[in-house]
């Protein structure tokens, strides 16, 4: 199962903010897959941003407990991830103009999946750019997700 990390902040109010959005995750499903490449079955989770209400960002991870893909070694190519509007739009008071949402690890020294955060105050839009590293493949390519903001919210960025 992954970790879920907070970025690393300078922030004390921050961190605390991060810290507090790795209770909210939630598992939604678990999916058997009963095949070598995914292993045994896909554990999918929803993620709440913790400073933007109304958006989440979901996460498939193959996971591996039998005899299917049983010694495989996790890795960053068997997580996904996609951010989009769930609800109404809240922004926290300040927001940092690009900011780590979550990191998910599945081990420690080699392989993770990035959440960032962009406000594109022009186009008055949130941008959540994904990419996973990987200790054998290296970093992999990124997603973009677009989320365009109801007109008359403000954008509080610092």
């Amino acid at each position: 199962m992954t970790t879920l990390v907070p970025w690393r902040s300078g922030v004390l109010g921050a961190l605390l903010i991060f810290s507090c959005s790795t209770l909210m995750a939630k598992e939604l499903a678990t999916i058997e897959t009963h095949t070598q490449r995914y292993g045994s079955h896909i554990a999918i989770s929803a993620y709440d941003d913790p400073l933007v209400n109304g958006v989440t960002c979901y996460v498939s991870e193959s996971q591996s407990d039998g005899a299917l893909g049983g010694g495989r070694v996790p890795q960053a190519v068997d997580m996904t991830a996609s951010c989009h509007q769930t609800g109404n739009i809240r922004i926290a008071e300040t927001v940092a103009q690009r900011a780590q949402v979550f990191t998910a690890e599945l081990n420690p020294a080699f392989d993770a999946l990035h959440v960032f955060r962009i406000l594109d105050t022009e186009r008055h839009s949130l941008v959540y750019f994904i990419y996973s590293e990987s200790g054998v493949a290296g970093d992999l390519p990124g997603r973009i997700y677009v989320i365009r903001l109801p007109p008359g919210l403000r954008m509080p960025a610092r």
